[in-house]
């Protein structure tokens, strides 16, 4: 059974626009025999909204409430991810199913917060330990970034507060056997400080990306380039720093060929980050030359190649999985750090799954052996049960681990730190139980999921004393429930999403950020053909967290925000958005010591052609 391609268009709803649709093939063809495979995994598909606001990675899947993306002030600035309460380095971020791991940072973080994602044409989210469909670091999650050639032409001016601007570009072109499209995108803004009366800490963006696919009698021929640059500036957890800069170049180049049986990957990603803090006196006037100029690099060089065999109610895809990565990275001043390393990982994987009446049964296991540390063996196995038409029993237990960082095997400071080349992975382990329900009437439709789930980590990596070592006095335990619903009748549409979650450390201690709930509440309303309004509300719990100042563990109260809009098509060619982020001007800190916008007013114009 092979996946099917998906039709979706671009403007608004169905029912607001009649641009042509897009094809996008979800690229997990590569790693699972069939869609069967997806049943009894937690995955959900996000379709970004190409709207007035330019929406970063951290952004788009904040709307999950099984994903708490934190933010060290505004737009651009340092985004952590935590997925399902694991630890902000336990989410993998991948492009078109390959990872975009940045090994030049300390812990393995992705800065989900300097990547905007105007070139994705969706977003898958996978929940619990993923490491066997896809490697290393999928010990919280995975979030799949997919891109596609598109074949609608399109230009877009923006305007919002902060004296933000922006200007996007989409234009497809064809020929008999393939489309190729190219987008480009341009954003900035004068930001706003973190503390108060600070200078504002802008953003400037700049982004393009070209896709093709060429359909051949023997399957289907993509490629893919990105090329983003975001320069930002910063300030301190709580202090105003004038004269501190990054700029955040990433390069991503990809060629894959597919047909029903075979499937070959191989791509390249450089991530190249200069943070710069230089000297400026109180009139403004900074001195290039005394400044201290820190530099990151990460190369990854992948390629992955399977092979699935269908018979009867069995399927089963093998194939091998290869990454050679390095990490340079150099501090310079007052604190001096640096690492220069590289790495080789070899993966092999089989995967399959059996259909039989109401019973879906899948599973699989990998083999990862890396030339610094030990081998590492991962395994899933799923099962579903249909009870009735509309209503589905899911069961799985997936594995995963992360590998320790070139920095933390091998870096070293001038304050007395040193790697450990001893470390051990972390590993995982996710149960899961739940329930999905698919209601499909004249009128209208629901569909929902509810799970129970609990991971385990082992051998978590911690620092202390100087160096990194691995926690061998029990395990992290983290438990909850996650449930998300979407309820859609006639022209309204209702998502709900709930999670609760405890996060306990082996001493028992509930970790810092992860909140005991979380809430998204999103309504959209179809006025007439050409007109909708919407409103979505975020609810972060109680918390704890870490004082800005003297480090000590707080707890804090919820925090809540609403975002409204309105989109109108005049003509079925020019596209009117307007948005008010945190429409009632709350102010809070997210991070503590980090304050974030207050309310946020946003104009956009498209013209398709």
């Amino acid at each position: 059974m092979k996946i099917p391609k998906i039709l979706f268009t671009i403007c608004l709803t169905s029912s607001l626009a009649s641009a042509e649709p897009l094809h996008i093939t979800i690229p997990v063809y590569s790693i699972v025999p069939s869609q069967l495979s997806l049943q009894t995994v937690s995955v959900e598909t996000i379709w970004p909204e190409k709207s007035a606001d330019t929406l970063t990675i951290g952004d788009v899947i904040n709307k999950n409430s099984s994903i708490h993306s934190i933010r060290s002030g505004g737009v651009g600035q340092q985004t952590s991810v935590f997925t399902r309460g694991t630890n902000s380095n336990h989410t993998l971020f991948m492009i078109n199913g390959s990872p975009i791991t940045d090994h030049s940072t300390t812990n393995g973080l992705f800065d989900a917060g300097n990547d905007p994602v105007n070139y994705s044409t969706s977003i898958d989210v996978y929940k619990g330990s993923q490491s066997t469909l896809f490697g290393p670091n999928a010990v919280g999650g995975a979030v799949n970034i997919n891109t596609s050639a598109v074949t609608t032409d399109e230009v877009g001016v923006g305007m919002g507060s902060n004296d933000q601007k922006s200007l996007s570009v989409q234009k497809s072109f064809f020929n008999t056997t393939g489309i190729y499209s190219i987008k480009a995108h341009k954003d900035q803004s004068d930001g706003y400080s973190v503390v108060a009366n600070g200078d504002a800490d802008g953003y400037n963006f700049q982004s393009i990306n070209f896709d093709s696919e060429h359909m051949f009698d023997t399957g289907l021929l993509k490629s893919t380039i990105i090329y983003r640059d975001a320069k930002t500036e910063l300030d301190g957890s709580g202090v105003d720093d004038i004269d501190y800069t990054a700029d955040s170049k990433f390069y991503f180049y990809q060629i894959a060929f597919e047909n029903d049986r075979f499937n070959f990957v191989a791509d390249r990603n450089v991530h190249d980050k200069e943070f710069v803090n230089g000297r400026c006196s109180s009139n403004g006037l900074c001195l290039l030359s005394s400044s201290e100029i820190d530099t990151y690099d990460s190369e990854t060089n992948h390629a992955r190649i399977s092979v699935t065999e269908r018979k009867d109610n069995f399927n089963i895809t093998t194939g091998t999985d290869i990454s050679l990565y390095s990490a340079e990275f150099q501090n310079n001043g007052s604190y001096n750090s640096s690492v220069d390393k590289s790495a080789e990982n070899y993966a092999g994987f089989v995967n399959f799954d059996y259909f039989h009446e109401k019973w879906i049964i899948n599973g699989g296991f990998r083999r990862d052996w890396n030339s610094l540390h030990d081998p590492v063996t991962t395994f899933r196995l799923g099962s579903g049960y249909q009870i009735t038409e509309e209503l589905t029993a899911i069961a799985g237990v997936n594995t995963g681990f992360k590998a320790p960082t070139l920095y933390e095997m091998y870096g070293a400071d001038n304050f007395g730190y040193t790697g450990n080349p001893n470390l051990k992975e972390e590993t995982s382990v996710t149960y899961e139980i739940g329930l999905k329900t698919d209601v499909q009437t004249d009128y209208d439709s629901f569909n929902s999921k509810s799970t129970f789930f609990l991971t385990e980590i082992t051998d978590q990596i911690n620092f202390s004393n100087s160096t990194y070592s691995n926690d061998n006095q029990g395990k992290t335990k983290i438990t909850g429930w996650d449930f998300s619903s979407s309820y859609t009748e006639d022209s309204t549409t209702l998502d709900v999403g709930l999670m609760y979650v405890s996060a306990q450390d082996s001493s028992d201690t509930q970790m810092t950020r992860r909140p005991w709930w979380t809430a998204n509440l999103g309504v959209k309303h179809n006025i007439n053909h050409s007109t909708q309004i919407w409103y979505n509300w975020q609810y972060y719990g109680d918390h704890r967290d870490i004082h800005p100042t003297n480090y000590s563990t707080v707890d804090r109260e919820y925090q809540h925000h609403s975002d409204i809009g309105i989109k109108h098509l005049f003509h079925d060619d020019v596209l009117l958005e307007a948005t008010i982020n945190n429409i009632t001007d709350e102010k809070f800190e997210r991070p503590y010591g980090y304050s974030q916008p207050g309310r946020q007013i946003s104009l956009h114009l498209k013209y398709f052609f």
